[in-house]
């Protein structure tokens, strides 16, 4: 397939940097190692043509390439053997180059989610990100897009880059007026404080949200703050304000709301880390097959096997835990961190003291990669204590009168060996 044409090598210098990341490698180029040979090249000429334009100022955009070739491109796309949510989006933006300073930044930026929403259902996650990315780049005016790149950042473990990105949604936001942009990156942000287990600043951010969304009567961003903020002021320590909002929520999501089962999932989870297990099993026990994210599935999941544990279910522990380890396999970061630390402490209810610290080990590692300092902290206390009772367990077992006569017959005969070998001519 043909590749677009190079740009001049007077304005190469000047678009440089878009086509660079802080270590030095080249801007998508995980598209080649993540793609299938006949897709990778084709796909990262588009992802490289639209850096180079967005880096361009406007005035010189049509100093890039040949309107004609770009054309061909664009009908050379539109016959190619690729799915259809590839290959039109991939013509749209390769039409849209064709316009140089007249190209709209609307449908290019368009064009890339599109292909960000084809790669993300093929599970090419570089290369989901990587358009994403461009997408913001292509239109930086619009914060919507600088938004979805912070989301895709934090829903794949990346919370550092993600508050970069969510921050920037913000600012423009701002800038132009956008209320509801500016609304969700606020609550956002405070997603990404709460991955972090800071729980007063990311209350402290769910809060404005509210407070805008409120004033712009922005209703259904109010109900999705508001289950935000139950889960925040919850960790907090604040229980009697975190159900008020709870309450709220609920009266909003009222309906058919699609965020219900995931309200219904926080609060199951409050009355667990509360102690009622009993209480929270029959309902995430319902909600364990009403979620299509793999992330949010799989936390439901060891909830499940957890709480089944607490309640004294070996049985069905077991089975869940069994479903946990096979959604966990499918998923690349958001939610396999708790999944992991929730069967530790579901296998330390059960006294499997092997399992439990397999669990913590995992579900620490994870973690402290992901940045997650939450269950960093929790898993390292657990797993500390877990280690205890297996030395606690050691040693009771070494106190039993069976054993002790054991150890005591092996001392003898070791003495009696080493007396006779001293005796020995």
């Amino acid at each position: 397939m043909a590749a677009p044409p190079s740009p001049d090598r007077a304005v190469r210098g000047a678009v440089l940097a878009p086509l660079a990341v802080p270590d030095g490698a080249v801007a998508g180029a995980d598209i080649v190692r993540e793609l299938a040979p006949e897709l990778s090249l084709t796909v990262w000429q588009a992802l490289r043509s639209v850096l180079l334009w967005a880096a361009q100022e406007p005035s010189a955009r049509g100093e890039l390439w040949e309107r004609a070739t770009m054309v061909a491109w664009e009908e050379e796309l539109l016959e190619a053997p690729l799915d259809n949510d590839l290959r039109y989006p991939l013509a749209v933006i390769a039409g849209e180059l064709a316009l140089g300073a007249g190209a709209d930044p609307d449908r290019l930026s368009r064009g890339c989610v599109c292909v960000t929403e084809w790669a993300l259902s093929n599970g090419a996650v570089c290369t989901a990100l990587a358009f994403a990315e461009a997408a913001a780049h292509a239109w930086p005016e619009h914060g919507r897009y600088a938004w979805l790149v912070g989301r895709l950042l934090r829903a794949h473990g990346r919370l550092r880059d993600a508050e970069l990105w969510i921050r920037r949604a913000v600012q423009v936001a701002v800038s132009t007026g956008d209320w509801e942009t500016q609304t969700l990156g606020l609550n956002s942000l405070g997603n990404v404080f709460y991955e972090r287990g800071n729980y007063r600043e990311a209350t402290s951010s769910h809060v404005q949200a509210l407070r805008i969304a409120r004033r712009q009567q922005l209703r259904e961003r109010e109900g999705e703050i508001l289950h935000d903020l139950f889960v925040s002021t919850w960790h907090t320590g604040d229980l009697e304000q975190a159900e008020g909002y709870a309450r709220s929520a609920l009266e909003i999501y009222q309906g058919g709301h699609e965020r219900l089962p995931a309200l219904a999932y926080d609060i199951a989870f409050s009355w667990m880390s509360n102690g009622y297990f009993e209480r929270a099993l029959p309902l995430l026990i319902e909600l364990s097959d009403r979620f299509d994210r793999q992330g949010d599935q799989v936390r439901v999941l060891a909830s499940s096997a957890r709480a089944a544990a607490a309640c004294g279910r070996e049985a069905l522990f077991n089975e869940y835990a069994k479903r946990t380890e096979t959604a966990a396999a499918a998923v690349t970061g958001h939610g396999v961190a708790y999944a992991m630390f929730a069967l530790g402490l579901g296998a330390w209810n059960l006294k499997r003291w092997n399992d439990a610290s397999e669990y913590l080990i995992r579900a620490l590692m994870i973690a402290e990669q992901r940045g997650e300092a939450d269950v960093t902290s929790n898993a390292e206390a657990a797993l500390s204590s877990v280690r205890m009772r297996q030395l606690a367990e050691v040693s009771q077992r070494e106190s039993s009168p069976h054993v002790s006569l054991k150890r005591a017959a092996l001392a003898s005969h070791f003495a009696s060996s080493l007396r006779a070998v001293a005796a020995a001519p």
